[in-house]
């Protein structure tokens, strides 16, 4: 099942690609619980030794007297080739079963795979299972980290090339009369809007975050960086950050892609009642038109909006790093959960 498919504005209605990176991080609001994650993507063989994934995700309530509470945590690792081949995949807590998906490519397949794996891990909501269903995204994006860097002892994976399918229209900014899909199918730099970015810590809050290693200074690193706050009540309110950043050989943080979502949940039937998308980077021109597009989810069940989301926001309707942005509150309901069991 698809949605409707908007008409698209005219190119010359298109705003300037974003350059707004969030700074800082908002304080965590009493009766509350915060989930962040990050996912670093590092080479420390090579490029050809394949992409290196840690990974870290935690949940923290805060009381009605805005004291940290109870929190969990999770962690991943993960070796993958070039190719996106799984070369090893280890989770804390332990999920024997991910041994199933080494062997085997973190792209096409892979989500269809890891449900049939861990059923039980996506009906519960688990970190395990947030961190775990990043994986495409992170290796699709990661090797963008090699843009600044002197090039890897094989082909450069962002270098410009012509790509393995046509991507006409497989998103909003790739649409068919845009200048980036003429850029990319000619093989020519497609031009990435690429933002220097503003930190995200919080200083006077050492709960803000859960602890994240820095970059390894000798190498690319990439990072995809989450928050989801959902602060309770009769209709719970939720405000979420999506970042993936790389760094310079110098230590600077440059933003790759960012967005905010705003969002407005029934408690009683955990339906969307409204959700906002707020582009803050992203690579072209033709990209932010997405934004406009995710009033198609309103009414939909939190549970089921993994799937939705990509159903609903297809095509040039979506963007990719808006969907990932989106599909991070199918957990909403988890997180009133956490708030119920702490007693907040």
């Amino acid at each position: 099942m698809t949605g409707p498919r908007r008409a698209l504005p005219l190119l010359t209605d298109l705003p300037e690609a974003p350059r707004n990176p969030h700074e800082g991080t908002p304080a965590r609001p009493p009766g509350s619980v915060r989930r962040t994650a990050h996912w670093n993507a590092t080479w420390p063989d090579g490029f050809a030794g394949g992409m290196r994934i840690d990974a870290t995700a935690r949940d923290l309530v805060t009381g009605l007297d805005g004291e940290p509470g109870q929190s969990v945590d999770a962690r991943l690792g993960v070796h993958a080739d070039p190719r996106r081949v799984l070369l090893s995949l280890s989770s804390n807590p332990e999920l024997p079963q991910l041994s199933e998906l080494v062997g085997h490519g973190a792209g096409s397949g892979y989500r269809g795979r890891l449900r049939e794996l861990v059923p039980d891990e996506l009906a519960a909501g688990t970190l395990a299972y947030f961190l775990l269903d990043d994986l495409p995204g992170v290796t699709l994006v990661g090797p963008i980290a090699w843009r600044l860097w002197p090039p890897p002892e094989s082909a450069a994976p962002v270098a410009p090339r012509r790509p393995r399918r046509d991507m006409t229209d497989i998103c909003a900014g790739f649409r068919r009369d845009g200048q980036p899909i003429a850029r990319l199918m000619s093989s020519e730099d497609p031009q990435h809007n690429l933002v220097p970015a503003f930190d995200l810590a919080a200083p006077d809050d050492a709960w803000a975050w859960h602890e994240i290693a820095g970059p390894p200074g000798d190498g690319p690193m990439m990072r995809r960086r989450r928050r989801v706050d959902v602060v309770d009540g009769p209709r719970l309110r939720v405000d979420s950050v999506f970042r993936d950043s790389m760094w310079t050989p110098e230590g600077g943080e440059i933003v790759v892609h960012e967005y905010g979502v705003h969002a407005v949940v029934d408690r009683a039937t955990m339906r969307l009642v409204s959700v906002t998308a707020d582009p803050r980077v992203l690579p072209f021109t033709t990209c932010p038109a997405a934004a406009a597009n995710v009033d198609l989810l309103t009414g939909e069940p939190m549970a089921t909006l993994r799937d939705r989301v990509l159903e609903l926001v297809v095509g040039t309707d979506g963007c990719t790093h808006l969907n990932d942005a989106l599909r991070a509150l199918a957990e909403v309901p988890v997180l009133v959960g956490r708030l119920a069991t702490a007693g907040s």
